[in-house]
Protein backbone atom coordinates (compact mmCIF):
# COMPACT_ATOMS: atom_id res chain seq x y z
CA UNK A 1 0.00 0.00 0.00
CA UNK A 2 1.57 3.41 -0.94
CA UNK A 3 0.27 7.07 -0.79
CA UNK A 4 1.07 9.74 -2.69
CA UNK A 5 2.48 12.83 -0.58
CA UNK A 6 -0.04 16.37 -0.48
CA UNK A 7 1.55 19.25 -3.38
CA UNK A 8 1.71 21.99 -1.59
CA UNK A 9 2.69 26.17 -2.18
CA UNK A 10 3.61 28.21 0.68
CA UNK A 11 2.41 32.41 -0.19
CA UNK A 12 4.39 34.10 2.65
CA UNK A 13 7.17 33.44 3.91
CA UNK A 14 7.19 31.78 8.15
CA UNK A 15 10.03 30.71 9.67
CA UNK A 16 8.37 28.03 12.39
CA UNK A 17 5.81 27.16 9.60
CA UNK A 18 8.16 26.76 6.84
CA UNK A 19 10.71 24.71 9.05
CA UNK A 20 7.67 22.36 9.67
CA UNK A 21 7.01 21.64 6.05
CA UNK A 22 10.86 21.12 5.11
CA UNK A 23 10.92 18.32 8.13
CA UNK A 24 7.56 16.67 5.94
CA UNK A 25 9.10 17.03 2.47
CA UNK A 26 11.90 14.95 4.23
CA UNK A 27 9.87 12.49 5.18
CA UNK A 28 7.74 12.57 1.92
CA UNK A 29 4.59 13.47 3.49
CA UNK A 30 4.01 16.54 1.29
CA UNK A 31 5.93 17.45 -1.95
CA UNK A 32 6.29 20.96 -1.40
CA UNK A 33 6.67 22.45 -4.95
CA UNK A 34 7.57 26.13 -3.32
CA UNK A 35 7.48 29.27 -1.48
CA UNK A 36 6.07 32.60 -2.82
CA UNK A 37 7.40 36.08 -1.02
CA UNK A 38 8.42 38.93 -2.58
CA UNK A 39 9.41 40.61 0.32
CA UNK A 40 12.03 37.76 1.73
CA UNK A 41 15.48 36.57 0.10
CA UNK A 42 15.78 33.55 2.43
CA UNK A 43 14.11 31.46 -0.90
CA UNK A 44 13.38 32.44 -4.17
CA UNK A 45 9.93 33.05 -5.47
CA UNK A 46 8.14 30.51 -6.89
CA UNK A 47 7.08 31.81 -10.71
CA UNK A 48 3.14 31.94 -11.77
CA UNK A 49 2.13 28.59 -13.04
CA UNK A 50 1.57 28.41 -16.57
CA UNK A 51 -2.39 26.85 -17.26
CA UNK A 52 -0.21 23.92 -19.84
CA UNK A 53 1.79 23.08 -16.71
CA UNK A 54 1.26 18.93 -15.69
CA UNK A 55 2.48 20.16 -12.15
CA UNK A 56 -0.22 19.83 -9.84
CA UNK A 57 -1.25 21.41 -6.49
CA UNK A 58 -3.51 19.85 -3.79
CA UNK A 59 -2.87 22.46 -1.32
CA UNK A 60 -1.94 26.41 -1.16
CA UNK A 61 -1.12 27.61 2.73
CA UNK A 62 -0.99 31.18 2.87
CA UNK A 63 0.41 32.59 5.95
CA UNK A 64 0.03 36.19 5.21
CA UNK A 65 -3.71 37.90 4.87
CA UNK A 66 -2.29 41.37 2.82
CA UNK A 67 -4.06 41.66 -0.44
CA UNK A 68 -1.00 41.06 -2.77
CA UNK A 69 -0.66 37.74 -0.91
CA UNK A 70 -4.35 36.62 -0.91
CA UNK A 71 -4.29 37.73 -5.07
CA UNK A 72 -1.32 35.43 -5.79
CA UNK A 73 -3.62 32.44 -4.79
CA UNK A 74 -5.42 33.37 -8.17
CA UNK A 75 -2.19 32.16 -10.20
CA UNK A 76 -1.74 29.00 -8.26
CA UNK A 77 -4.83 27.55 -7.78
CA UNK A 78 -6.79 24.73 -9.63
CA UNK A 79 -10.05 23.25 -9.50
CA UNK A 80 -8.81 20.95 -6.99
CA UNK A 81 -6.49 22.92 -4.67
CA UNK A 82 -7.68 23.85 -1.25
CA UNK A 83 -6.75 27.04 0.01
CA UNK A 84 -5.92 27.17 3.90
CA UNK A 85 -4.41 29.71 6.57
CA UNK A 86 -2.74 29.84 9.86
CA UNK A 87 -6.08 29.13 11.41
CA UNK A 88 -6.88 25.97 9.53
CA UNK A 89 -3.18 24.58 9.48
CA UNK A 90 -4.33 22.14 11.94
CA UNK A 91 -6.43 20.14 9.35
CA UNK A 92 -2.73 20.29 7.30
CA UNK A 93 -1.10 18.60 10.48
CA UNK A 94 -3.78 16.01 10.67
CA UNK A 95 -3.81 15.46 7.21
CA UNK A 96 0.40 14.66 7.52
CA UNK A 97 -0.44 12.91 10.63
CA UNK A 98 -2.63 10.21 8.93
CA UNK A 99 -0.21 10.06 5.97
CA UNK A 100 2.69 9.21 7.93
CA UNK A 101 0.74 6.88 9.76
CA UNK A 102 0.27 5.55 6.79
CA UNK A 103 3.62 5.44 5.55
CA UNK A 104 4.66 3.46 8.65
CA UNK A 105 2.00 1.10 8.13
CA UNK A 106 2.74 0.53 4.99
CA UNK A 107 6.34 -0.24 5.72
CA UNK A 108 5.46 -2.61 8.21
CA UNK A 109 3.04 -4.66 6.07
CA UNK A 110 6.03 -5.03 3.10
CA UNK A 111 8.38 -6.16 6.07
CA UNK A 112 5.87 -8.41 7.36
CA UNK A 113 4.94 -9.84 3.58
CA UNK A 114 8.97 -10.01 3.08
CA UNK A 115 9.26 -12.42 6.16
CA UNK A 116 6.13 -14.07 5.79
CA UNK A 117 7.11 -15.20 1.99
CA UNK A 118 10.75 -16.16 2.84
CA UNK A 119 9.84 -17.76 6.53
CA UNK A 120 10.86 -21.33 6.28
CA UNK A 121 7.99 -22.02 8.37
CA UNK A 122 3.97 -21.99 7.35
CA UNK A 123 2.29 -18.72 8.48
CA UNK A 124 -1.87 -18.63 8.93
CA UNK A 125 -3.96 -16.14 9.68
CA UNK A 126 -7.30 -16.09 11.17
CA UNK A 127 -9.68 -12.85 12.27
CA UNK A 128 -12.13 -12.82 15.60
CA UNK A 129 -14.63 -15.20 13.83
CA UNK A 130 -11.83 -17.93 12.97
CA UNK A 131 -12.24 -16.96 8.93
CA UNK A 132 -8.85 -17.89 7.44
CA UNK A 133 -7.48 -14.43 6.11
CA UNK A 134 -3.59 -15.03 5.21
CA UNK A 135 -1.62 -17.87 4.07
CA UNK A 136 1.92 -17.89 3.27
CA UNK A 137 4.02 -19.97 0.66
CA UNK A 138 5.59 -22.11 2.91
CA UNK A 139 2.31 -22.79 4.35
CA UNK A 140 1.01 -24.21 0.76
CA UNK A 141 4.57 -26.32 0.44
CA UNK A 142 4.19 -27.83 3.71
CA UNK A 143 0.39 -28.88 3.93
CA UNK A 144 -0.06 -29.26 0.02
CA UNK A 145 -3.15 -26.90 0.74
CA UNK A 146 -3.44 -23.89 -2.06
CA UNK A 147 -4.04 -20.21 -0.70
CA UNK A 148 -7.36 -20.02 -2.86
CA UNK A 149 -8.61 -23.36 -0.89
CA UNK A 150 -7.69 -22.56 2.75
CA UNK A 151 -8.36 -18.68 2.34
CA UNK A 152 -12.02 -17.66 3.68
CA UNK A 153 -12.94 -20.76 5.02
CA UNK A 154 -13.78 -21.58 8.76
CA UNK A 155 -10.46 -23.08 10.43
CA UNK A 156 -13.18 -24.63 12.82
CA UNK A 157 -14.01 -26.87 9.68
CA UNK A 158 -10.68 -27.05 8.06
CA UNK A 159 -8.47 -27.56 11.23
CA UNK A 160 -10.49 -28.43 14.15
CA UNK A 161 -7.93 -29.98 16.15
CA UNK A 162 -5.23 -27.29 15.12
CA UNK A 163 -3.39 -24.54 17.63
CA UNK A 164 -5.48 -21.63 16.23
CA UNK A 165 -8.83 -23.46 17.32
CA UNK A 166 -7.47 -23.91 21.06
CA UNK A 167 -6.15 -19.90 20.60
CA UNK A 168 -9.59 -18.36 19.99
CA UNK A 169 -11.24 -21.12 22.27
CA UNK A 170 -8.86 -20.13 25.22
CA UNK A 171 -7.89 -16.56 24.18
CA UNK A 172 -4.34 -17.60 25.36
CA UNK A 173 -0.97 -18.51 23.57
CA UNK A 174 -0.36 -22.30 22.33
CA UNK A 175 3.23 -23.94 22.18
CA UNK A 176 4.55 -26.99 20.39
CA UNK A 177 1.04 -28.25 19.54
CA UNK A 178 0.91 -31.48 17.13
CA UNK A 179 -2.14 -32.08 14.99
CA UNK A 180 -2.47 -33.05 11.30
CA UNK A 181 -4.21 -30.72 8.78
CA UNK A 182 -7.93 -31.86 6.82
CA UNK A 183 -6.91 -32.12 3.43
CA UNK A 184 -3.44 -32.56 3.46
CA UNK A 185 -2.31 -35.77 6.05
CA UNK A 186 0.86 -33.46 6.82
CA UNK A 187 1.49 -33.48 11.11
CA UNK A 188 2.45 -30.48 12.14
CA UNK A 189 4.25 -29.12 15.33
CA UNK A 190 2.81 -25.59 15.83
CA UNK A 191 3.54 -22.46 17.84
CA UNK A 192 0.08 -20.31 18.25
CA UNK A 193 -0.72 -16.75 19.50
CA UNK A 194 -4.06 -14.41 19.80
CA UNK A 195 -4.00 -10.65 18.40
CA UNK A 196 -5.29 -8.15 20.85
CA UNK A 197 -6.03 -4.80 19.63
CA UNK A 198 -6.54 -2.62 22.94
CA UNK A 199 -8.10 -5.59 24.65
CA UNK A 200 -10.41 -6.34 21.45
CA UNK A 201 -9.21 -9.73 20.17
CA UNK A 202 -8.87 -9.41 16.45
CA UNK A 203 -7.97 -12.89 15.40
CA UNK A 204 -5.01 -15.14 16.16
CA UNK A 205 -1.51 -15.97 13.84
CA UNK A 206 0.40 -19.26 13.99
CA UNK A 207 3.61 -20.50 13.14
CA UNK A 208 4.29 -24.59 11.90
CA UNK A 209 6.79 -26.98 11.08
CA UNK A 210 6.25 -30.46 9.27
CA UNK A 211 7.76 -32.71 11.81
CA UNK A 212 8.62 -35.19 8.62
CA UNK A 213 11.12 -32.08 8.36
CA UNK A 214 11.87 -32.12 11.65
CA UNK A 215 12.82 -35.46 12.25
CA UNK A 216 14.96 -35.59 9.06
CA UNK A 217 16.99 -32.62 10.50
CA UNK A 218 17.08 -34.73 13.36
CA UNK A 219 18.48 -37.18 12.09
CA UNK A 220 20.44 -35.74 9.62
CA UNK A 221 22.11 -33.72 12.83
CA UNK A 222 22.30 -37.12 14.85
CA UNK A 223 24.10 -38.64 11.64
CA UNK A 224 26.50 -35.86 11.98
CA UNK A 225 27.17 -36.39 15.62
CA UNK A 226 27.80 -40.05 14.65
CA UNK A 227 30.69 -39.28 12.19
CA UNK A 228 31.91 -36.90 14.60
CA UNK A 229 32.15 -40.06 17.45
CA UNK A 230 33.09 -42.25 14.59
CA UNK A 231 36.20 -39.73 13.83
CA UNK A 232 36.87 -39.17 17.61
CA UNK A 233 37.35 -43.51 17.62
CA UNK A 234 39.00 -43.96 14.54
CA UNK A 235 41.47 -41.27 16.19
CA UNK A 236 42.62 -44.43 18.39
CA UNK A 237 43.97 -45.75 15.31
CA UNK A 238 45.68 -43.47 13.90
CA UNK A 239 49.25 -43.27 15.34
CA UNK A 240 52.79 -41.51 15.14
CA UNK A 241 55.60 -44.00 14.94
CA UNK A 242 56.64 -45.19 18.14
CA UNK A 243 60.15 -45.91 16.55
CA UNK A 244 63.27 -44.83 14.92
CA UNK A 245 66.05 -45.92 13.56
CA UNK A 246 67.85 -45.11 16.06
CA UNK A 247 65.73 -47.79 17.88
CA UNK A 248 67.31 -50.37 15.88
CA UNK A 249 69.98 -52.09 17.82
CA UNK A 250 72.79 -53.91 16.65
CA UNK A 251 76.44 -53.28 15.00
CA UNK A 252 76.53 -56.23 12.79
CA UNK A 253 77.51 -55.92 8.88
CA UNK A 254 74.10 -57.33 7.91
CA UNK A 255 71.90 -55.55 10.34
CA UNK A 256 73.52 -52.57 9.20
CA UNK A 257 73.32 -53.19 5.65
CA UNK A 258 69.30 -53.14 6.02
CA UNK A 259 69.28 -50.35 8.09
CA UNK A 260 71.49 -48.36 5.06
CA UNK A 261 68.33 -50.31 2.53
CA UNK A 262 65.12 -48.93 4.64
CA UNK A 263 67.33 -45.54 5.05
CA UNK A 264 67.01 -45.11 1.35
CA UNK A 265 62.85 -46.43 1.38
CA UNK A 266 62.28 -43.57 3.72
CA UNK A 267 63.46 -40.98 1.25
CA UNK A 268 60.26 -41.77 -1.40
CA UNK A 269 56.73 -43.09 -1.12
CA UNK A 270 57.49 -46.08 -2.84
CA UNK A 271 55.90 -49.03 -1.59
CA UNK A 272 58.08 -51.44 0.32
CA UNK A 273 57.66 -54.97 1.23
CA UNK A 274 59.49 -56.23 4.04
CA UNK A 275 60.23 -59.84 4.67
CA UNK A 276 61.89 -62.21 7.43
CA UNK A 277 60.98 -64.71 10.10
CA UNK A 278 58.31 -63.94 13.28
CA UNK A 279 59.98 -61.66 15.45
CA UNK A 280 62.91 -60.15 13.60
CA UNK A 281 61.57 -56.36 14.21
CA UNK A 282 59.80 -55.84 10.31
CA UNK A 283 56.91 -53.74 12.49
CA UNK A 284 59.88 -51.39 14.04
CA UNK A 285 61.28 -50.93 10.91
CA UNK A 286 58.15 -50.21 9.21
CA UNK A 287 58.40 -47.55 11.92
CA UNK A 288 61.19 -46.26 11.63
CA UNK A 289 60.48 -45.77 7.82
CA UNK A 290 58.07 -43.87 8.09
CA UNK A 291 59.57 -41.74 11.05
CA UNK A 292 62.19 -41.05 8.62
CA UNK A 293 60.34 -39.98 5.60
CA UNK A 294 59.01 -36.33 4.71
CA UNK A 295 55.75 -37.02 5.74
CA UNK A 296 56.27 -38.64 9.36
CA UNK A 297 53.85 -36.18 10.61
CA UNK A 298 51.32 -37.78 9.02
CA UNK A 299 49.09 -40.93 10.27
CA UNK A 300 51.66 -44.20 10.53
CA UNK A 301 47.96 -46.98 10.82
CA UNK A 302 48.92 -50.61 11.43
CA UNK A 303 46.92 -53.25 10.41
CA UNK A 304 47.55 -56.91 11.16
CA UNK A 305 46.20 -58.98 8.73
CA UNK A 306 46.45 -62.16 10.34
CA UNK A 307 44.30 -61.23 13.54
CA UNK A 308 41.46 -60.23 11.65
CA UNK A 309 38.87 -62.48 10.55
CA UNK A 310 38.51 -62.26 6.73
CA UNK A 311 34.97 -61.63 6.99
CA UNK A 312 35.60 -58.60 9.14
CA UNK A 313 39.26 -57.43 7.22
CA UNK A 314 37.24 -55.46 4.20
CA UNK A 315 35.32 -53.34 6.69
CA UNK A 316 38.34 -52.81 8.77
CA UNK A 317 40.61 -51.47 5.86
CA UNK A 318 37.67 -49.94 3.56
CA UNK A 319 35.46 -48.95 5.98
CA UNK A 320 31.34 -49.00 5.64
CA UNK A 321 28.52 -47.30 5.21
CA UNK A 322 25.49 -46.81 7.47
CA UNK A 323 23.05 -49.98 6.53
CA UNK A 324 25.82 -51.82 4.55
CA UNK A 325 24.80 -55.18 6.63
CA UNK A 326 23.16 -55.78 10.00
CA UNK A 327 24.57 -53.79 12.99
CA UNK A 328 25.71 -51.46 10.44
CA UNK A 329 24.14 -48.46 12.37
CA UNK A 330 26.63 -45.71 11.44
CA UNK A 331 29.07 -44.73 8.73
CA UNK A 332 32.38 -45.90 9.68
CA UNK A 333 36.19 -44.65 7.89
CA UNK A 334 38.57 -47.60 7.38
CA UNK A 335 42.50 -48.05 7.97
CA UNK A 336 43.36 -46.89 4.18
CA UNK A 337 41.10 -43.54 4.49
CA UNK A 338 42.79 -42.90 7.95
CA UNK A 339 46.03 -43.17 6.34
CA UNK A 340 45.08 -41.00 3.71
CA UNK A 341 48.60 -38.40 3.56
CA UNK A 342 50.68 -40.99 5.72
CA UNK A 343 51.53 -44.36 5.43
CA UNK A 344 49.47 -47.63 5.78
CA UNK A 345 51.59 -50.97 7.51
CA UNK A 346 50.10 -54.03 6.47
CA UNK A 347 51.20 -56.62 8.62
CA UNK A 348 51.27 -60.31 7.48
CA UNK A 349 49.76 -59.59 4.36
CA UNK A 350 50.14 -62.74 2.87
CA UNK A 351 47.09 -64.12 5.27
CA UNK A 352 45.01 -61.49 2.99
CA UNK A 353 42.40 -63.12 0.69
CA UNK A 354 42.10 -62.64 -2.82
CA UNK A 355 39.21 -60.39 -3.16
CA UNK A 356 40.56 -58.18 -1.11
CA UNK A 357 44.02 -58.33 -2.72
CA UNK A 358 42.35 -57.32 -5.62
CA UNK A 359 41.05 -54.31 -3.85
CA UNK A 360 44.33 -53.22 -2.18
CA UNK A 361 45.65 -53.27 -5.80
CA UNK A 362 43.42 -50.45 -6.78
CA UNK A 363 44.20 -48.34 -3.90
CA UNK A 364 47.71 -49.21 -5.41
CA UNK A 365 47.34 -48.68 -8.80
CA UNK A 366 44.14 -45.78 -8.95
CA UNK A 367 44.76 -44.56 -5.26
CA UNK A 368 40.84 -45.29 -5.01
CA UNK A 369 38.28 -46.93 -3.72
CA UNK A 370 34.38 -47.44 -2.17
CA UNK A 371 33.78 -47.98 1.23
CA UNK A 372 31.34 -51.17 1.81
CA UNK A 373 27.65 -50.35 0.94
CA UNK A 374 28.93 -47.00 -0.56
CA UNK A 375 28.84 -45.61 -4.11
CA UNK A 376 30.85 -42.90 -4.03
CA UNK A 377 34.51 -43.46 -5.08
CA UNK A 378 37.41 -42.19 -2.49
CA UNK A 379 40.49 -40.73 -3.39
CA UNK A 380 43.52 -41.43 -1.38
CA UNK A 381 47.41 -41.01 -1.00
CA UNK A 382 48.53 -43.23 0.86
CA UNK A 383 52.18 -45.33 1.04
CA UNK A 384 52.14 -48.70 1.86
CA UNK A 385 54.27 -50.76 3.77
CA UNK A 386 53.45 -54.51 3.49
CA UNK A 387 55.33 -57.25 5.92
CA UNK A 388 55.11 -61.57 6.01
CA UNK A 389 57.06 -64.08 7.54
CA UNK A 390 55.43 -65.98 4.39
CA UNK A 391 57.40 -66.73 0.92
CA UNK A 392 54.91 -64.83 -1.14
CA UNK A 393 56.23 -66.15 -4.70
CA UNK A 394 55.31 -69.89 -3.48
CA UNK A 395 52.19 -68.42 -2.85
CA UNK A 396 51.94 -67.14 -6.35
CA UNK A 397 53.02 -70.00 -8.09
CA UNK A 398 50.06 -71.63 -5.71
CA UNK A 399 47.34 -69.32 -6.74
CA UNK A 400 47.16 -68.11 -3.59
CA UNK A 401 48.43 -64.85 -4.05
CA UNK A 402 48.15 -62.10 -6.48
CA UNK A 403 51.22 -62.04 -9.18
CA UNK A 404 50.04 -58.83 -10.20
CA UNK A 405 49.78 -56.92 -6.51
CA UNK A 406 53.08 -59.28 -5.70
CA UNK A 407 54.90 -57.02 -7.95
CA UNK A 408 53.12 -53.69 -7.08
CA UNK A 409 54.02 -54.97 -3.30
CA UNK A 410 57.98 -55.95 -4.13
CA UNK A 411 59.27 -52.23 -5.05
CA UNK A 412 61.87 -52.08 -2.62
CA UNK A 413 62.25 -55.71 -0.40
CA UNK A 414 63.47 -55.35 2.52
CA UNK A 415 64.52 -58.55 4.29
CA UNK A 416 65.18 -58.52 8.46
CA UNK A 417 67.89 -60.89 9.62
CA UNK A 418 67.01 -64.00 11.59
CA UNK A 419 69.12 -63.42 15.54
CA UNK A 420 70.75 -66.41 14.66
CA UNK A 421 72.78 -64.83 11.65
CA UNK A 422 73.30 -61.94 13.71
CA UNK A 423 74.20 -63.63 16.91
CA UNK A 424 77.31 -60.71 17.56
CA UNK A 425 74.37 -58.00 18.33
CA UNK A 426 73.18 -60.72 21.31
CA UNK A 427 75.14 -58.28 24.48
CA UNK A 428 73.70 -55.00 23.12
CA UNK A 429 70.00 -56.88 22.59
CA UNK A 430 69.74 -58.26 26.10
CA UNK A 431 71.00 -55.24 28.15
CA UNK A 432 67.93 -52.70 25.75
CA UNK A 433 65.46 -55.70 26.41
CA UNK A 434 65.73 -55.82 29.80
CA UNK A 435 65.76 -52.23 30.69
CA UNK A 436 62.61 -51.96 28.40
CA UNK A 437 61.10 -54.80 30.63
CA UNK A 438 61.89 -52.82 33.98
CA UNK A 439 60.30 -49.97 32.66
CA UNK A 440 57.50 -52.02 31.23
CA UNK A 441 56.51 -54.18 34.14
CA UNK A 442 57.86 -52.15 37.10
CA UNK A 443 60.70 -54.08 38.52
CA UNK A 444 64.31 -52.29 39.10
CA UNK A 445 66.72 -52.82 36.70
CA UNK A 446 68.46 -55.60 36.07
CA UNK A 447 71.09 -57.12 34.60
CA UNK A 448 73.13 -60.70 33.21
CA UNK A 449 76.63 -61.36 33.74
CA UNK A 450 79.19 -61.81 30.71
CA UNK A 451 78.95 -65.62 31.09
CA UNK A 452 75.09 -65.59 31.38
CA UNK A 453 75.00 -63.60 28.29
CA UNK A 454 77.58 -66.32 26.77
CA UNK A 455 75.17 -69.26 27.85
CA UNK A 456 72.19 -67.31 25.15
CA UNK A 457 74.78 -68.03 22.46
CA UNK A 458 74.78 -71.62 22.28
CA UNK A 459 70.84 -71.40 21.35
CA UNK A 460 69.52 -70.78 17.75
CA UNK A 461 66.27 -68.60 18.80
CA UNK A 462 64.01 -69.60 16.22
CA UNK A 463 61.32 -67.00 17.70
CA UNK A 464 63.67 -64.27 17.35
CA UNK A 465 64.06 -61.01 19.18
CA UNK A 466 60.58 -61.98 20.47
CA UNK A 467 61.61 -65.23 21.91
CA UNK A 468 64.74 -63.72 23.85
CA UNK A 469 62.31 -61.08 25.13
CA UNK A 470 60.04 -63.35 26.42
CA UNK A 471 63.25 -65.81 27.89
CA UNK A 472 64.40 -62.68 29.52
CA UNK A 473 61.25 -61.49 30.96
CA UNK A 474 60.86 -64.53 32.69
CA UNK A 475 64.26 -64.65 34.05
CA UNK A 476 63.67 -61.74 35.54
CA UNK A 477 60.50 -62.69 37.67
CA UNK A 478 61.89 -65.64 38.78
CA UNK A 479 65.44 -63.84 40.02
CA UNK A 480 65.60 -62.64 43.04
CA UNK A 481 68.75 -60.49 42.53
CA UNK A 482 69.61 -57.55 40.17
CA UNK A 483 72.03 -59.75 38.91
CA UNK A 484 71.12 -62.78 37.28
CA UNK A 485 72.18 -65.70 38.72
CA UNK A 486 74.15 -67.73 36.04
CA UNK A 487 72.64 -70.96 37.30
CA UNK A 488 68.93 -69.58 36.83
CA UNK A 489 70.27 -68.59 33.17
CA UNK A 490 71.97 -72.75 32.81
CA UNK A 491 68.40 -73.81 34.29
CA UNK A 492 66.16 -72.22 31.73
CA UNK A 493 68.59 -72.48 28.97
CA UNK A 494 68.89 -76.39 29.68
CA UNK A 495 64.99 -76.24 28.55
CA UNK A 496 65.73 -74.62 25.51
CA UNK A 497 68.09 -76.77 24.24
CA UNK A 498 66.61 -79.92 25.97
CA UNK A 499 69.47 -80.94 27.81
CA UNK A 500 69.23 -81.60 31.70
CA UNK A 501 73.21 -81.60 32.50
CA UNK A 502 73.55 -77.63 35.06
CA UNK A 503 73.37 -78.81 38.40
CA UNK A 504 75.58 -81.44 40.59
CA UNK A 505 73.76 -84.24 41.78
CA UNK A 506 71.12 -83.88 39.07
CA UNK A 507 71.02 -87.75 37.02
CA UNK A 508 71.73 -87.33 33.41
CA UNK A 509 68.79 -88.75 31.35
CA UNK A 510 69.51 -90.60 28.35
CA UNK A 511 67.19 -90.78 25.44
CA UNK A 512 66.52 -93.66 22.73
CA UNK A 513 65.85 -92.92 19.27
CA UNK A 514 62.12 -93.77 20.06
CA UNK A 515 62.19 -91.06 23.02
CA UNK A 516 62.81 -88.44 20.58
CA UNK A 517 59.68 -86.88 18.81
CA UNK A 518 59.23 -84.92 15.38
CA UNK A 519 59.69 -81.08 15.88
CA UNK A 520 56.27 -80.68 14.51
CA UNK A 521 54.34 -83.23 17.21
CA UNK A 522 56.27 -81.14 19.77
CA UNK A 523 54.74 -78.02 18.38
CA UNK A 524 51.61 -79.07 17.61
CA UNK A 525 51.41 -80.48 21.61
CA UNK A 526 52.78 -77.66 23.10
CA UNK A 527 50.57 -74.88 21.19
CA UNK A 528 47.59 -77.56 21.95
CA UNK A 529 48.45 -77.37 25.62
CA UNK A 530 48.64 -73.61 25.33
CA UNK A 531 45.51 -73.41 23.80
CA UNK A 532 43.41 -75.25 26.50
CA UNK A 533 45.16 -73.93 29.60
CA UNK A 534 44.30 -70.02 28.25
CA UNK A 535 41.73 -70.87 26.04
CA UNK A 536 40.67 -70.03 22.46
CA UNK A 537 39.09 -66.44 22.80
CA UNK A 538 41.43 -63.52 21.56
CA UNK A 539 42.45 -62.38 25.38
CA UNK A 540 43.17 -66.01 25.57
CA UNK A 541 45.38 -66.59 22.23
CA UNK A 542 47.23 -63.23 22.86
CA UNK A 543 48.37 -65.14 26.24
CA UNK A 544 49.36 -67.93 24.41
CA UNK A 545 51.27 -66.76 21.65
CA UNK A 546 52.69 -64.80 24.58
CA UNK A 547 53.65 -67.80 26.61
CA UNK A 548 55.28 -69.70 23.37
CA UNK A 549 57.66 -66.74 22.37
CA UNK A 550 55.76 -65.81 19.18
CA UNK A 551 53.33 -63.28 17.56
CA UNK A 552 49.27 -63.48 17.56
CA UNK A 553 49.58 -64.05 13.66
CA UNK A 554 51.94 -66.85 13.84
CA UNK A 555 49.50 -68.43 16.34
CA UNK A 556 46.82 -68.22 13.57
CA UNK A 557 49.00 -69.41 11.27
CA UNK A 558 50.43 -72.64 13.47
CA UNK A 559 46.50 -73.11 13.92
CA UNK A 560 45.71 -72.87 10.43
CA UNK A 561 48.48 -75.34 9.87
CA UNK A 562 47.71 -78.21 12.48
CA UNK A 563 44.05 -77.77 12.04
CA UNK A 564 43.74 -77.12 16.07
CA UNK A 565 40.29 -75.29 15.45
CA UNK A 566 38.91 -78.08 14.26
CA UNK A 567 35.97 -79.19 17.08
CA UNK A 568 35.99 -75.56 18.45
CA UNK A 569 32.46 -74.54 18.70
CA UNK A 570 31.63 -71.86 16.40
CA UNK A 571 31.15 -67.80 17.20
Amino acid sequence: MTTMPVSLILIGFHSEIQKTLQEWNELGAINLLGIWDPYSNAFPSYEKQTPHTDQSVDLILVTNKKKEYVDKIADFQQNHTLVIDLNTFWILELIITKTLALQELSENEQLFQTISKYSHEGIQFVDAEGIVQYVNPSFSRITNVFPEERIGKSIFDVSPNGALVQVLKKKAPVIGWKSTSQGSNVETISNAAPIFVEGELRGAVTTFQDITEIKHLSMQLQERDQEISSLYDHLSHVHIPHYSFQDIIGESNIIQRTIEVAKKAARTRSTVLITGESGTGKELFAHAIHASSAFHQKPFVAVNCAAIPATLLESELFGFEKGAFTHATKQKIGKVELANEGTLFLDEIGDMSPPLQAKLLRVLQSKEFERVGGLQTIKVNVRVIAATNRQLQNLVEEGKFREDLYYRLHVIRLETPPLRERIQDLPFLVQVLMDRISRRIGLSPMTLTNKGTGLLTDYHWPGNIRELENFLERLMNESTSSVIPDSLVRLHMSKLLGTSTPFKGERQVILSSSDILPLRVIERDQISKALAHFGTSLEGKKQAANCLGISIATLYNKIREYRLNDGWPNP
